[in-house]
């Protein structure tokens, strides 16, 4: 199927620092395709589960502008262009939101974060043994509540559609699928 597109180029629409639009066109099979395609070129990103001694999970709530209402998650950001390394931004991040530190971090994959019109992918790290060690200390922008649940009330919060976070709701996911096993 990839077979039937031609990138025949391309530019930036909009520049919005931590993402890019960019317009590009195509020929489908073999003509132009009539009209072009934006995508949004971003950093990858990535999130954390992080799990205590005692087997639960830490979380952030925090206002989210798209939705304009609070979002249950677990914590995560930008993996920066200046650290490239997932593994390291997921224990900044989780450090930097919750004050919590743990082993070093374990992959529980990457997913694409929505291929559709993004460029990028999100990836998971277990952090076990996860504790507070200092106050969180989020961006200047950022307003976060640290929230620590059991594994099944995680799963009730799931099931019911409090944690609504897409890439959330997948990070956990993967992480409950691992315990299951």
């Amino acid at each position: 199927m990839k077979h039937l597109w031609d990138r025949r180029g391309g530019e930036i629409a909009y520049d919005a620092g931590i993402f890019r639009v960019r317009k590009d066109i195509y020929d489908f099979r073999g003509a132009p395709a009539g009209h072009p395609f934006h995508v949004i070129e971003a950093n990858e990103w990535v999130n954390v589960v992080p799990v205590t001694p005692d087997g639960e999970i830490v979380l952030v709530s925090q206002f989210r502008h798209g939705i304009r209402d609070v979002s249950l998650e677990v914590p995560g950001g930008v993996v920066d262009r200046e650290d490239p390394d997932p593994a390291a931004a997921g224990a900044r991040e989780l450090l930097e939101e919750t004050g919590f530190r743990g082993e070093k971090p374990r992959s529980l994959g990457a997913v694409t974060s929505n291929p559709a019109i993004l460029t990028n992918r999100t990836h998971t790290y277990l952090i076990a043994d996860a504790r507070r060690v200092a106050e969180p200390q989020p961006d200047a922008h950022e307003a976060l509540e640290t929230v620590v649940l059991t594994v099944e009330e995680v799963r009730t919060r799931l099931a019911s559609g409090e944690i609504h976070h897409a890439l959330s709701v997948v990070a956990l996911l993967r992480y409950l699928l691992k315990i299951d096993t």
